[in-house]
């Protein structure tokens, strides 16, 4: 019995008509010489499916227990039809990189099928040949409900689901459980198992009350001490144009930087990769907010989740938590910017690490998925996201394969993430890396933000102002925009500089 744990599940009853809960990424590939494009997509239905006891949650669907008296299971669909889940969407003309972002904002405003396993990949034709090559290319948009995975566990699904050489690899099948799993449990059974989940639920917080409560002593002397702090202030995150309720409709936009950019700037100022991804968030937030008039003085807060996974754990389910980070909005000087987030994220990783025992994936409370459900949709009949929230946005940074990967023969040239805008929180800046890259997704809403794409623009061109300020380069090597990365991109990373 795959019971979803209150982690996996909180993403269910937390999912409104107005804001889903999924995730995605999107791949643009090269095609292999030759192969047009519904060929390609024909066989590679097959492709997946030889791979999907790889990936479970792809012939999973869910079953509810009774009442909502506990969180719902994971079941094999008898009616499982991979035509339903991989099918053609067609790019408008001229297919560019414009084109490409406004269809993955259409497609990622929609709800999945809750009856379904909780997946699809669109194939995105007619995109543009910018080099003139006569390269056909396509573009994967394969979004899972979150329910199903985190970041780090989309990586590894990314990784099953495809070849680390052009050539289709030879998969072996699956073991005989597998095809075997229940397609429905018996209902009286999940009662029984309902309540007896709820009862060790009491006795693990009586085994663990010894951890817990030395947890707890080092938060509470954490707070006592003026020398350490919590990352960000507890206090509400100031109002900003992107704290509001969420529209049903969404904005997309997407960038990348060379990974080896990323770290010699790191070097250079004693931060980490991720210290100066956050900072230079923040300054293009701050670039984006001051350019509309509505910088507020105190800094933006950013929600970070944190994974508890512990090495070399893949499991496809979620394994996290978040921190709070402040972005440093109110400095004018990057550098000092780049000292003040690390300084927030170094305390709030401390006090995250510090927390863990008292966070609990595993709550099991007879009646709470029902309750939760209803909160959420009554929150957002009565407009959730007005008042006061801890965080701004939420801003996340996942790391990727770090080689070439293929799909059914077709390169892997992209690794954009999409994600979730919610109530309260209508912008997300999720960046994962890919072969050398960091890709950004910035996934919006489009009431909350409207023109996804200047804020893209501000965090790349706040990103190379830094770079050149503290690791000096020919005018060549800078970045500004997504369309100049063919001309910046090391030799290491010179074929993936080609996007749609």
């Amino acid at each position: 019995m795959y019971k979803l744990s209150a982690t996996d599940a909180g993403f269910l009853y937390g999912e409104t008509p107005l804001s889903p809960m999924h995730v995605a990424s999107v791949q643009v590939l090269a095609l292999p010489e030759g192969v047009a494009e519904d060929a390609f997509i024909a066989t590679l239905k097959p492709y997946i499916s030889a791979r999907s006891h790889l990936v479970p949650y792809i012939t999973n669907r869910l079953q509810a227990t009774l009442f909502d008296l506990d969180h719902p299971l994971w079941v094999r669909d008898p009616d499982f039809d991979i035509d339903r889940h991989i099918y053609r969407v067609e790019v408008p003309a001229p297919g560019g990189q414009a084109e490409l972002e406004q269809t993955i904002a259409e497609l990622h405003a929609k709800p999945l099928d809750r009856s379904r396993p909780l997946w699809e990949m669109a194939v995105l034709c007619g995109l543009e040949d910018r080099e003139g090559t006569g390269n056909r290319r396509v573009a994967y948009y394969s979004r899972v409900h979150h329910a199903c995975l985190d970041g780090m566990a989309g990586q590894a699904a990314t990784v099953n689901l495809m070849d680390s050489e052009p050539a289709t690899q030879e998969i072996p099948g699956p073991a005989s459980e597998f095809a075997e799993r229940a397609v429905q449990h018996n209902p009286a059974s999940l009662l029984v198992d309902a309540w007896r989940n709820f009862a060790l639920m009491q006795m693990d917080q009586v085994t663990r009350w010894p951890e817990r409560l030395n947890a707890a002593a080092r938060l509470w002397q954490r707070a006592l001490d003026p020398s350490r702090s919590f990352g960000a202030r507890q206090a509400p995150a100031p109002k900003t144009i992107f704290n509001r309720p969420v529209s049903a409709a969404r904005t997309y936009a997407v960038g990348e930087v060379p990974v080896t950019d990323i770290k010699a700037v790191g070097r250079a100022l004693g931060a980490t990769l991720n210290d100066v991804f956050l900072a230079s968030c923040g300054g293009g937030l701050r670039r984006y907010l001051k350019a509309k008039g509505e910088l507020p003085q105190a800094p933006l807060i950013a929600g970070c989740p944190v994974s508890l996974r512990q090495p070399g754990d893949a499991s496809l389910n979620n394994q996290l938590t978040m921190m709070q980070v402040a972005l440093g909005t109110g400095i004018a000087d990057a550098k000092a910017r780049v000292s003040a987030v690390a300084a927030s994220a170094r305390s709030a990783k401390a006090a995250t690490a510090e927390a863990a025992p008292l966070l609990t994936g595993n709550a099991s409370v007879p009646g709470l998925p029902a309750a939760l459900r209803s909160a959420a949709l009554w929150a957002e009949q009565i407009g959730a996201g007005e008042g006061p929230q801890q965080v701004n946005l939420v801003i996340s940074n996942v790391p990727g394969p770090r080689h070439t990967l293929y799909s059914n023969g077709a390169r892997m040239l992209t690794h954009y993430p999409v994600s979730i805008a919610a109530h309260g929180m209508g912008v997300n800046l999720t960046a994962q890396s890919y072969d050398g890259v960091l890709y950004l997704g910035i996934t919006a809403c489009a009431r909350a933000l409207p023109d996804a794409d200047r804020l893209r623009d501000a965090i790349l061109a706040e990103f190379s102002e830094l770079r050149a300020a503290v690791v000096p380069v020919e005018p060549a090597r800078t970045t500004t925009n997504v369309h100049q990365l063919a001309a910046t991109a090391p030799p290491s990373t010179e074929k993936l500089r080609e996007v749609a």
